[in-house]
């Protein structure tokens, strides 16, 4: 038995026994809630099996790339051709652990068979056949199954998995191990069991859901003899394996073992022509050039490496959106998008290798859709896109699509392929009450690697085009999540017609005019009144009950890390702190995890927050400092003494706190008073609001 042929079979095997749940319907709304996904699209068209298209997709390119598709479908006809009674025979044994009654067995065998036949030629429009005429009969092994959070990502994701680890192990054998594993069927069997064995350690839900009906890993295998003794052509074993081989070789391309040649290379994407072009002008300037020209080569270069870099990163999408069932879906062309990448990561480490004081920042790639009329949209990077740009000089993508934008990081919890949904509706009367809405309700489903995610720990940025503001206080317009049918405030910064708003979980959300009043401030209204309303309307800062806002209280360290990471949009919710005082459940815990993590906020020591402590107006200064050097890369003053030089009371600032005094100081975000800074003088909540508007407003 050849290796080729080894692989073809296992490949089978797999197909067989874990394709057929692919049909489970998860566009029946019923079912989706009773999977406990009911706050996701899962329609065929939606971002779950978009995710399932596309990565059986990626198989099918590459088998077409490769020449292949025509014998691995030679295969699937030969298996398709079969008497049906021994198309049967070859799942009766998985089946029969279904305990199914005989109408519920026709179909399966039926499901099982249409399953593999969709996994060679994959399209969504056969997804949702598959769902039709299977989804009911599903319906019901998914109930018996008692999986009840399986989604069909589980099942994509560990279908595929099963067969690159396959390919995995093989390529990982030497010759002598590789012969030694074709000389019997025990070999090939042994091999299957190793890879099953390798995933069962990942606790996939989808074997759960086999384990649940009892199926085991020796009757997933026992499919892989019966399919190739009932086809009986080992001609055609062969060819479909070697390309299959070949094509997974040509996603995840290595030099193949052969005698003289064990080991393996790291293939290069190809580089886009015009930074090809750049790259050998740059070569051949400077090697003519003398050395005093160089300089100027190269400061030429470092702006011509700018502008490339922008040109290779702006994505002209329009072409690439699909219409599915009402939804426009984007798959862009992973090969281009790579070698955008390559170009822009080439052309960065060039400049630093030349010029490493210019070294230049990483670049979001610029994806525009242009106008798109459907009101649900559907964005994907693939795997491959999203671990290149990871790796380089790509720090996300930023979506255009009309007039809304969504920018989305790479790295960290974004290693992944990335499916981002968008869905716009029309602004309820029963969700925002009185107030007036400038915006369509946004809804906004995440997954990553396949995984619904509903936090994370990097932002993603939201760009909300703005509706007709005419009358209304546009400093008073705020973000605002839909919790339970109820607003939480988020704050925002306006931009033109626009409002620009970090996130770290996702939901629901809506722009509206918030205004803010309380009975209690008329003593500091002359110098506080308006920059309270609008850091309450942000949601940044809340009275101390219905109407009233105890101005000259006094700010608390809990309260403050609370303002200052609202007001900025800094929440991360993935965010820990090792505080001893700071109760997980609190409702400043949050907050301070994410100062902490920042290092916006010290703690008094590595265990003590001291929550309830008030803060001075020196600690506030230094912590708006820090910041807005976070959020807006903001600098340090370069002359620390000069800038505090004319407060009297400069002696009395802690050293530790004298660079953030002086840059509050010389941006006019905290103020002096006669002369002096006061820097121990604890601040008042009104103090508070008007710092923190100021820093909402602060210009870099």
């Amino acid at each position: 038995m050849t290796l080729r042929k080894k692989l073809a079979v296992s490949t089978i095997a797999a197909s067989v026994a874990l394709t057929a749940f692919a049909g489970i319907p998860l566009s029946s709304k019923g079912l989706a809630e009773k999977l406990g996904v009911n706050g996701v699209v899962y329609a065929s068209s939606s971002l779950a099996d978009s995710a399932l298209v596309i990565e059986a997709k990626k198989l099918d390119e590459a088998l077409k790339a490769t020449g292949g598709w025509a014998n691995v479908r030679a295969l699937q006809d030969a298996l398709s051709s079969l008497d049906i009674h021994k198309q049967g025979d070859i799942v009766n044994p998985i089946v029969e652990k279904l305990n199914p009654s005989d109408e519920e067995e026709t179909e399966l065998e039926g499901l099982f068979l249409d399953a593999i036949d969709w996994s060679y030629g994959p399209t969504v429009k056969g997804l949702e056949e598959l769902h039709a005429k299977y989804g009911t009969l599903l319906q019901t092994f998914a109930d018996r199954g008692k999986v009840s959070d399986l989604k069909i990502d589980d099942i994509a994701l560990y279908f595929f998995d099963v067969q690159k680890e396959l390919v995995k192990q093989v390529g990982s054998k030497d010759l002598d191990g590789l012969l030694a594993l074709l000389t019997d069927k025990d070999s090939v069997k042994q091999l299957m069991q190793s890879v099953l064995n390798e995933l069962s350690t990942k606790q996939y839900k989808a074997q759960v859901l086999l384990t649940n009906f009892g199926i085991t890993k020796d009757d997933v295998i026992g499919v892989l003899s019966r399919a190739r003794e009932a086809v009986d052509k080992d001609a055609t074993f062969v060819a479909a394996a070697g390309s299959l081989f070949k094509a997974y070789q040509y996603l995840n391309p290595t030099t193949p073992i052969t005698p003289g040649n064990p080991g393996t290379v790291t293939p290069t994407t190809p580089l886009p022509e015009s930074t090809d072009k750049l790259l050998n002008d740059l070569k051949a300037a400077l090697d003519k050039a003398t050395d005093a020209e160089k300089a100027a080569i190269i400061t030429k270069f470092v702006a011509d490496a700018k502008a490339e870099i922008a040109k290779l990163a702006a994505i002209s999408a329009a072409s690439s959106v699909t219409t599915v069932n009402g939804q426009a879906v984007l798959q862009l062309d992973e090969k281009s998008v790579l070698s955008a990448i390559a170009g822009i990561n080439t052309v960065a480490s060039k400049v630093k290798e030349l010029a490493p004081a210019s070294a230049l920042a990483k670049t979001a790639l610029q994806i525009n859709l242009g106008e798109v009329s459907q009101k649900d949209v559907v964005l994907n990077l693939s795997d491959a896109v999203v671990k290149a740009a990871a790796a380089g000089n790509v720090s996300g993508a930023t979506f255009t699509i009309g007039k809304f934008e969504v920018t989305v990081p790479v790295g960290g919890s974004f290693s992944s392929a990335i499916g981002l949904t968008i869905k716009k509706s029309d602004v309820s009367a029963d969700v925002v009450g009185t107030l007036k809405s400038v915006s369509e309700v946004y809804d906004f489903n995440l997954t990553v690697g396949g995984t619904a995610k509903t936090s994370f720990d990097q932002p993603i940025v939201i760009s909300i085009p703005l509706g007709d503001t005419t009358g209304l206080d546009k400093e008073l317009l705020s973000v605002a999540k839909i919790v339970d049918g109820k607003l939480v405030f988020h704050g925002g910064r306006v931009s033109g017609n626009s409002i620009i708003e970090s996130r770290d979980s996702f939901s629901s959300y809506v722009v509206v005019e918030n205004k803010v009043s309380f009975k209690d401030i008329a003593s500091v209204e002359a110098w506080a009144g308006r920059e309270i309303s609008v850091v309450a309307a942000k949601g940044a800062i809340e009275g101390k009950s219905e109407g009233q806002f105890a101005p000259k209280d006094k700010v608390t360290r809990a309260e403050f890390a609370k303002m200052l990471i609202r007001a900025l949009d800094l929440e991360n919710g993935s965010a820990t702190e090792g505080f001893a005082d700071v109760d997980s459940a609190a409702w400043y815990a949050p907050y301070v995890a994410a100062a902490a993590q920042l290092k916006i906020i010290n703690g008094r020591s590595d265990t003590k927050f001291d929550p309830n402590a008030t803060i001075t107006r020196a600690e506030m200064a230094t912590m708006i400092a820090r910041a807005l050097k976070v959020s807006q890369g903001a600098s340090n003053v370069a002359d620390v003494n000069a800038a505090l030089k004319d407060f009297a009371d400069a002696g009395k600032i802690n050293a530790s706190l004298k660079d953030g005094v002086a840059f509050a100081a010389t941006h006019k975000i905290v103020v002096g008073n006669a002369g002096k800074f006061l820097p121990n003088n604890n601040a008042t909540r009104a103090e508070a609001a008007v710092i923190i508007y100021r820093a909402l407003n602060f210009d870099n």
